[in-house]
Parts: C-alpha cells; sequence; structure tokens
C-alpha cells in the first residue's frame, strides 16, 4: 500500500463543558453558610424555583452570593478561555450578571429530573459526596448512570458509538463543573441510607457587548 501524508483537521462541535476543582476554604463557607440557612426552612427554601424532587434546597444570600462569585472569577475565566480553545474563537474577557446561587441537599431517593436552566451559563459545584454514595456506585451493575451520577446530555439517540451522554460519575468535594445553561442535565437517585449528596448551583447571564458575533457566547 503506497504511503502519503493527509492533512487533515478535527472537527470539534457540540457544547464546551469543564470541570474545575475549587479550594478548600470555598467548600468551608458554604457548607457553614448552608447551614444557617437549614435552620429557617420555611423561610429560605427554595424548592418552588426548582426542578428538583429534593427536599431541601436554599437560595443563598446576597452576602454568600458575593463571597462566591468573587472567588469564581478565575475560574470562570478559564472555562471562557477553553471556551475560545474549543471553538477557535479569540478569548475576550467577559462581564457576567450573577443570577442566583443556592445549595442542595440530596438524600436517599431523591433525584433531579432532565431539564434545563433559562440563562447563559451555569454550574455545580459539590461540597460532599459520602463515600457510601461511591460505594454504591461502583456496585452498580445497570446499563444506565448509576447512583448519584450528574448526567449532561447532548442532541440525539443514533448510531451506539457516537456520544450522547457524559456521566460525571465520583465528583468529589470541590469540584466544579460550568456548563452553557441550555445543556439538559439530570441526577439519578442514590439509596444510601443517613447520608446527603451536598452540592451548589448557580446560574449567570453574559452583558454581552453589542460589537461582539452573536454566535460568540
Amino acid at each position: 500500500m503506497t504511503q502519503i501524508n493527509v492533512d487533515y483537521t478535527n472537527m470539534i462541535w457540540g457544547p464546551y463543558v469543564s470541570k474545575m476543582k475549587m479550594e478548600k476554604h470555598v467548600v468551608d463557607r458554604l457548607l457553614e453558610d448552608g447551614n444557617e440557612l437549614r435552620k429557617d426552612n420555611r423561610k429560605n427554601n427554595f424548592n418552588a424555583a426548582l426542578a428538583g424532587n429534593l427536599a431541601n434546597q436554599y437560595k443563598f444570600n446576597d452576602e454568600t452570593l458575593n463571597y462566591f462569585y468573587n472567588e469564581f472569577t478565575p475560574y470562570l475565566k478559564c472555562y471562557r478561555y477553553g471556551h475560545s480553545q474549543h471553538f477557535d474563537t479569540q478569548y475576550r474577557d467577559i462581564k457576567v450578571r450573577n443570577e442566583s446561587l443556592w445549595i442542595n441537599y440530596m438524600k436517599s431517593g431523591e433525584y433531579n429530573p432532565p431539564h434545563i436552566h433559562t440563562c447563559d451559563l451555569s454550574f455545580v459545584f459539590f461540597l460532599d459526596m459520602p463515600e457510601q454514595i461511591k460505594l454504591e456506585r461502583e456496585q452498580f451493575k445497570g446499563t444506565s448512570s448509576g447512583p448519584g451520577d450528574i448526567v449532561f446530555v447532548y442532541g440525539e439517540y443514533n448510531r451506539p458509538t457516537w456520544t450522547r451522554n457524559f456521566n460525571v460519575h465520583y465528583p468529589t468535594a470541590g469540584d466544579l463543573i460550568i456548563f452553557p445553561a441550555m445543556l439538559q442535565h439530570h441526577v439519578h437517585p442514590f439509596m444510601a441510607k443517613g447520608v446527603e449528596r451536598v452540592s451548589v448551583s448557580g446560574n449567570l447571564n453574559y452583558i454581552k457587548d453589542e460589537t461582539w458575533p452573536n454566535d460568540y457566547f
């Protein structure tokens, strides 16, 4: 067979999702502030505004929101830099409007159904992932995503070799996942008793510069 040199380009497409690790002091602060919110469940409960089938979800106050998003800024810049590489576009600094921030205490049998967020950018930040859930996931024998997994879904069902689902099996405290808000995602229930899977979620909107291309975001 004749050897030839072939010029080729990998056509990367689809949504850009990034996983990073935030510092422990941010985890500790949000756990502390979240526990304060739980003391007045009726006043601070955020369930009516969310898709999740969870009993304990609470919206953070402005003080916590401002603290977190100040810590979040360098990670957002990193996401935008990766986004520009992924889509081969020029990197530019951005401005955002912080829309919301809430904490989720997920217990046995609870779950988040498939849903999207109505903003530009969303994230999930993990504060606690008990070992019992990890063990349950390791022992799972089914063909679907497993207990406690967060699953991102893009595109239609097609050939099995084509990627449609991206699963995060073993998130640990400090893991931060940033993703486009319109990317469908869900969380599977787990059965381990007496433990909680604790995470924080938030939404951002870009303050768009009218001189930028419409598809830049």
